[in-house]
């Protein structure tokens, strides 16, 4: 199943589409998974930090090889239970266009949202903090200071583990939710 999720990201990727007669019955996605066959867990899992809610919010960019990708993160609380969730959206890297959204609640020191892309693909997105530390390669470094290193894990809804997921660091770019704030830090990137 992963292997067919991970196929079909890859198609996308690269820009082939698969046409059955007709594209606007197949409107052709964009990419919103890595698709890396490179599946080694470089964080030590065990020594996941307590979630960082005050430090969480705004927009984060993850790069991996050719795939760059924005999150914006935003922290709500339910008015019924009181619950801090994250809603999270995803943009393009290269156009800053919506790619997906979805809402994280935490388990166990991590975030896990369930992403549903505007094609209907869903997948899964899990956020987990670490020291600087105990990280085994350097953390990199935003343009905003966060405490300690993010990393952001990407893979198919029916994964069990971590070992199953792509794995990245992420880095904080701006305190805020905008794709303006996206656009502005490309167009810096391109001189």
């Amino acid at each position: 199943m992963l292997r067919k999720i991970l196929f079909t990201a890859l198609i996308l990727f690269t820009g082939l589409s698969i046409s059955l007669n007709s594209h606007a019955v197949y409107p052709r996605e964009e990419h919103v998974m890595p698709a890396s066959d490179d599946r080694w867990v470089p964080w030590p899992w065990s020594l996941a930090q307590p979630f960082p809610w005050q430090d969480i919010q705004g927009l984060w960019k993850v790069e991996q090889d050719e795939f760059v990708s924005y999150f914006a993160l935003k922290v709500v609380r339910q008015k019924s239970t009181g619950l801090r969730q994250l809603q999270v959206k995803q943009y393009d890297g290269d156009t800053c266009r919506l790619l997906a959204t979805g809402v994280g609640i935490e388990n166990k020191q991590k975030v896990l949202a369930q992403m549903t892309s505007k094609a209907g693909t869903t997948y899964r997105v899990q956020l987990t903090a670490f020291k600087e530390s105990d990280s085994p390669i350097p953390p990199l470094k935003g343009r905003v200071a966060v405490q300690g290193v993010m990393v952001l894990s990407m893979g198919a809804l029916d994964n069990k583990g971590p070992e199953e997921m792509v794995h990245m660091q992420i880095m904080k770019v701006s305190a805020y939710l905008t794709q303006k704030t996206c656009m502005e830090d490309i167009k810096n990137q391109d001189f």
